[in-house]
């Protein structure tokens, strides 16, 4: 490992690299999720096992993230890096070529832990690496980015499916969402070195914990169900959880390094902001998993009808988030507040026009994309907030916690709020439109929270301060390691 010092600062040509090595995890995300019920028919699946396809890389993927931070913080974020990103490219073409439903799912499970390791390394560049109005731009283009690419995945599985048979057209896609990590990789030199200052530990005992609980909680929350051993799991989490923090709290009044320092989250604004990323991922995941089941149930829309329903919406959260690094400088601190209050808005607005029996395609678009205006608004300021307040040593801890939140919120929400829109909508979709009001309803509720918690952030608690001062990285923080 060289020790030489190259001073170099993240430009616009390695942002931009670190953008394209990030779209396959959420181009993934969004493409299998619409493309399942092919992926089922082709290798003989029954709904059940369609679910661990789909959980097992979420699983995975949560589970790796705290940990993958900290082994990029250590051995080098541009090296975890390449090494995900070289994961990614090869388990999403191997993943083609899979006969078997146990096949694809022990590789969804190696793509989950190869894309929970390039995840936090892109966000700890970006923090640790970018300087002055470049960092804020990268952090709200990262924004832009999440939502985009899980959009882009729905388009295009639900347009290769429209056109190709289905045992061959989502085998495509999985090659497709290889090649665009590859790309990505191949100029990854675009990219600077860096880790952290600190020689860091690893805490394995911490990070096994810290993994266990997430599975434990994720993977019943995705598969659904009632029975005895889904609440076991569920039970069995929130134990394992709740060592983890025992442990985590030990080992740092021992003056050790934990995987997740508790002084990092008794930063109120890191603490508050990941509580604020689980509501919204939470409303997110639900509200994609409400809109296609709305889009084919009330419209008759296949899977590309339900990629394009929520397109307007998705043009919309880019086109916000990189207008954002412009926008924010005049919208001021209070800008989350405002955004959470016009989401509760459009939300309600969906809940009456459903109530109603009024809630057409046309009428639909009219919320939908200032819905999207205004998740964009919430989400950058968000992303900065948490990232900008911990400590640059623990860039790659905060990255995996925010991220780890996201794919709990995600989970959570198509569990809870989909299962409750399920059970009021019934098997053969009699209840829909009531369905789909009660659970805007509790989006909306969900948004009104978000809102009190941005306004105990306060003017001088971070909401734009990524393009705030920034002292220049120690030379130990830049030297080239992969």
């Amino acid at each position: 490992m060289s020790s030489q010092n190259t001073g170099r600062a993240l430009a616009p040509s390695g942002l931009a690299v670190l953008l394209i090595v990030y779209v396959p995890v959420n181009f993934t995300f969004g493409s299998v999720n619409v493309l399942i019920r092919d992926i089922g028919r082709d290798l003989g699946a029954s709904p059940a096992v369609e679910q661990l396809v789909l959980s097992a890389y979420t699983a995975s993927f949560a589970a790796s993230l705290v940990v993958a931070g900290r082994l990029g913080d250590r051995f080098g974020r541009r090296r975890m890096l390449v090494a995900g990103g070289v994961g990614v490219a090869l388990l999403s073409i191997a993943s083609a070529f899979a006969t078997t439903a146990a096949a694809l799912i022990a590789l969804r499970v190696l793509l989950g832990l190869a894309a929970g390791l390039l995840t936090p390394q892109v966000l700890s560049i970006i923090r640790a690496a970018a300087d002055g109005p470049l960092q804020r731009t990268g952090m709200m283009l990262f924004a832009a980015m999440s939502g985009a690419s899980t959009v882009l995945g729905q388009v295009a599985a639900g347009a290769v499916s429209a056109v190709v048979p289905d045992e061959l057209g989502w085998r495509l896609v999985q090659v497709a969402t290889g090649a665009i990590a590859l790309a990505g990789i191949a100029a990854v030199r675009a990219v600077p070195a860096s880790r952290s200052a600190e020689r860091l530990a690893m805490d394995l005992p911490g990070a096994a914990t810290a993994g266990a609980a997430v599975l434990l909680l994720i993977v019943p929350l995705t598969i659904g169900g009632g029975d005895a051993l889904t609440v076991a799991a569920l039970a069995a989490g929130v134990v394992a959880l709740i060592a983890f923090w025992a442990m985590q709290r030990r080992s740092e009044r021992r003056g050790e390094q934990p995987v997740v320092p508790p002084s990092v989250l008794r930063v109120r604004v890191v603490r508050r902001g990941l509580v604020m990323t689980l509501l919204f991922f939470a409303t997110y995941g639900a509200f994609l998993y409400e809109l296609a089941a709305l889009a084919q149930a009330r419209f008759g829309l296949g899977a590309l009808g339900a990629a394009l329903l929520v397109l307007g919406f998705g043009l919309a959260f880019v086109a916000t988030s990189v207008l954002l690094p412009a926008l924010l400088p005049t919208a001021g601190p209070r800008a989350m507040t405002a955004a959470a209050l016009a989401q509760a808005a459009a939300f309600l607005a969906i809940a009456l026009l459903s109530f109603a029996g009024r809630d057409d395609i046309w009428t639909l678009q009219a919320v939908l994309i200032p819905l999207g205006a205004a998740q964009a608004m919430m989400f950058g300021p968000l992303l900065g907030t948490v990232l900008s307040r911990a400590p640059g040593w623990a860039a790659g801890a905060a990255s995996g916690l925010f991220t780890t939140m996201q794919q709990v919120g995600l989970s959570v929400g198509v569990a809870v709020l989909g299962g409750v829109f399920s059970a009021v909508a019934g098997e053969g979709g009699e209840g829909l439109d009531g369905a789909l009001g009660v659970v805007f309803v509790v989006h909306a509720v969900c948004a009104l929270v978000f809102a009190a918690l941005a306004r105990t952030l306060g003017a001088g608690e971070g909401l734009t301060s990524p393009s705030g001062p920034r002292r220049a990285a120690p030379a130990s923080d830049r030297r080239p390691v992969g």
